[in-house]
Protein backbone atom coordinates (compact mmCIF):
# COMPACT_ATOMS: atom_id res chain seq x y z
CA UNK A 1 0.00 0.00 0.00
CA UNK A 2 1.09 3.25 -0.98
CA UNK A 3 1.18 6.21 1.52
CA UNK A 4 1.77 9.70 -0.30
CA UNK A 5 1.72 12.75 2.02
CA UNK A 6 1.95 16.59 -0.08
CA UNK A 7 1.65 19.79 1.25
CA UNK A 8 0.72 23.30 -0.06
CA UNK A 9 2.29 26.61 1.38
CA UNK A 10 3.59 24.23 4.04
CA UNK A 11 6.67 21.50 4.79
CA UNK A 12 5.97 17.75 5.09
CA UNK A 13 8.35 17.15 7.50
CA UNK A 14 9.69 13.89 8.65
CA UNK A 15 7.94 13.70 12.40
CA UNK A 16 4.59 14.25 10.16
CA UNK A 17 4.73 11.86 7.15
CA UNK A 18 5.75 8.82 10.57
CA UNK A 19 2.37 10.57 12.40
CA UNK A 20 0.52 9.95 8.94
CA UNK A 21 2.22 6.24 8.47
CA UNK A 22 1.35 5.38 12.19
CA UNK A 23 -2.21 6.85 11.75
CA UNK A 24 -3.38 4.76 8.69
CA UNK A 25 -1.50 1.87 9.92
CA UNK A 26 -3.69 1.94 12.64
CA UNK A 27 -7.07 3.38 11.30
CA UNK A 28 -7.24 2.03 7.86
CA UNK A 29 -5.08 -0.86 7.63
CA UNK A 30 -6.71 -3.08 9.76
CA UNK A 31 -9.76 -2.79 7.03
CA UNK A 32 -7.91 -5.54 5.38
CA UNK A 33 -6.74 -5.66 1.36
CA UNK A 34 -9.07 -4.16 0.29
CA UNK A 35 -6.82 -0.52 0.45
CA UNK A 36 -4.85 -0.41 -2.64
CA UNK A 37 -3.22 3.54 -1.32
CA UNK A 38 -4.07 6.31 0.93
CA UNK A 39 -3.34 10.13 -0.14
CA UNK A 40 -3.09 13.17 2.13
CA UNK A 41 -3.33 16.97 1.18
CA UNK A 42 -2.29 19.44 3.84
CA UNK A 43 -2.89 22.80 3.40
CA UNK A 44 -3.24 26.12 5.55
CA UNK A 45 -6.15 28.18 4.90
CA UNK A 46 -6.80 31.58 5.70
CA UNK A 47 -8.20 32.27 9.34
CA UNK A 48 -11.12 34.82 9.31
CA UNK A 49 -12.75 36.05 12.46
CA UNK A 50 -16.11 33.31 11.52
CA UNK A 51 -13.83 30.80 11.02
CA UNK A 52 -10.76 29.87 12.96
CA UNK A 53 -9.37 27.23 12.00
CA UNK A 54 -6.10 27.64 9.83
CA UNK A 55 -5.71 23.65 8.68
CA UNK A 56 -7.50 21.56 6.12
CA UNK A 57 -5.96 17.64 5.78
CA UNK A 58 -7.80 16.18 2.56
CA UNK A 59 -7.59 12.24 2.81
CA UNK A 60 -8.33 9.93 -0.40
CA UNK A 61 -8.37 6.17 0.34
CA UNK A 62 -7.74 4.07 -2.98
CA UNK A 63 -9.97 0.78 -2.88
CA UNK A 64 -11.30 -0.59 -6.11
CA UNK A 65 -14.47 0.93 -7.57
CA UNK A 66 -14.65 4.66 -6.36
CA UNK A 67 -12.25 6.46 -3.87
CA UNK A 68 -13.26 7.44 -0.41
CA UNK A 69 -12.39 11.53 0.14
CA UNK A 70 -12.83 12.76 3.03
CA UNK A 71 -11.67 16.66 4.73
CA UNK A 72 -10.86 17.29 8.10
CA UNK A 73 -10.20 21.08 9.53
CA UNK A 74 -8.73 21.87 12.87
CA UNK A 75 -6.51 24.68 13.83
CA UNK A 76 -3.59 22.06 14.47
CA UNK A 77 -2.53 20.23 11.45
CA UNK A 78 -2.24 16.92 13.53
CA UNK A 79 -5.34 17.13 14.30
CA UNK A 80 -7.21 17.98 11.14
CA UNK A 81 -5.25 14.59 9.80
CA UNK A 82 -6.30 12.47 12.61
CA UNK A 83 -10.09 13.62 11.92
CA UNK A 84 -9.72 13.10 8.07
CA UNK A 85 -8.43 9.67 9.13
CA UNK A 86 -11.10 8.63 11.76
CA UNK A 87 -13.86 9.83 9.27
CA UNK A 88 -12.02 7.97 6.28
CA UNK A 89 -11.75 4.74 8.59
CA UNK A 90 -15.93 5.25 9.79
CA UNK A 91 -16.82 5.77 5.62
CA UNK A 92 -14.53 2.48 4.53
CA UNK A 93 -16.38 0.10 7.12
CA UNK A 94 -19.76 1.58 6.14
CA UNK A 95 -18.70 0.77 2.64
CA UNK A 96 -18.19 -3.23 3.69
CA UNK A 97 -20.44 -3.92 5.64
CA UNK A 98 -22.74 -2.38 2.56
CA UNK A 99 -20.74 -4.84 0.21
CA UNK A 100 -21.76 -7.77 3.04
CA UNK A 101 -25.59 -6.81 3.09
CA UNK A 102 -25.49 -7.29 -0.71
CA UNK A 103 -24.13 -10.80 -0.63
Amino acid sequence: MKILVQAKEMKVTKALKEFVDQKVKRTIVKHGKQVLGVRVYLETIMRKKSDPKASQAKVEIEIPGENIVVEGKSFDPYQAISGALNAGARRLRKNQEKKKKKR
